[in-house]
């Protein structure tokens, strides 16, 4: 038996089912390989090919239960799984900032995202559940987070680095640079990874090889954190997980 993860990006038992990016079939049978099932997803057209298929581009879990996805996800039924789907009314395009509406970091009790481009249907969530909202210059905020508990965090942005500071968050700055998105950009840290229980996260590529992995490491253990990733691969932004549900 599963349950809903309940409070988004921190599942408290083992991940039994995820979103991701339909392209990201290596990650895909790995997260198989650990018995978790995969709903794959893909945008379309309006969204460069880079991230045309990036789970935190595309959705946002709530954590009551409802999924709010781009409106080009027009086929996405949960509804096995107890999940309602809701499109916003924004779309979700190229180039940025359209592409951030639903790219925010849900964290605890706090939404972490640019509130200029924010969608209406998670501010509107956010007000409806007293939910603190902080802005955040960082459009991909989501992208830019590693989740690590409901207080302490990894990022490459210096930005978000002194915003969650100041909101009493353990912060880990790392270098940036050190994340394959494409040719022609580096990805984030938060977009290369997600945790698959309270005591487990997983990378997608080689987290080893990062610059700072010591300080990433030692970050971990602080919190009991064990590390999941194949060392055979470059460390890839490969668009991070939206955990739904988890064992009882």
């Amino acid at each position: 038996m599963s349950k809903l993860v309940s409070s988004p990006n921190l599942p408290e038992n083992k991940v039994k089912k995820l979103i991701i990016g339909k392209c990201n079939t290596k990650e895909i049978a790995e997260l198989n390989e650990l018995s978790i099932d995969t709903v794959c997803i893909e945008g379309g057209n309006s969204l460069d090919s880079e991230i045309r298929s990036h789970a935190d581009v595309l959705c946002f879990n709530t954590g009551k239960g409802e999924l709010f996805v781009s409106p080009e996800l027009n086929e996405l039924n949960l509804t096995s799984d107890r999940f309602k789907v809701t499109q916003i009314k924004n779309s979700v395009r190229s180039p940025y900032p359209e592409d951030v509406p639903l790219n925010c970091a849900f964290i605890g009790d706090k939404i972490i995202c640019n509130t200029k481009y924010v969608s209406d249907e998670i501010v509107s969530f956010a007000e409806k559940n007293k939910l603190t909202i902080i802005h955040t210059n960082q459009g991909y905020s989501k992208c830019s987070l590693c989740v690590v508990n409901k207080n302490a965090v990894i990022t490459e942005d210096a930005g978000l680095y002194r915003l969650l500071k100041f909101y009493q968050f353990d912060v880990l700055k790392i270098e940036s640079g050190q994340v394959y998105l494409s040719k022609n950009h580096s990805g984030f840290i938060g977009g290369a990874s997600g945790l698959l229980s309270n005591k487990l996260i997983y990378f997608s590529g080689n987290i080893y090889s990062h610059k700072n992995y010591n300080n990433i490491k030692c970050f971990l253990d602080n919190y009991s954190i064990n590390i999941y990733c194949n060392k055979s691969r470059q460390l890839r932004d490969f668009g991070g997980i939206i955990q739904l549900t988890e064992e009882n």
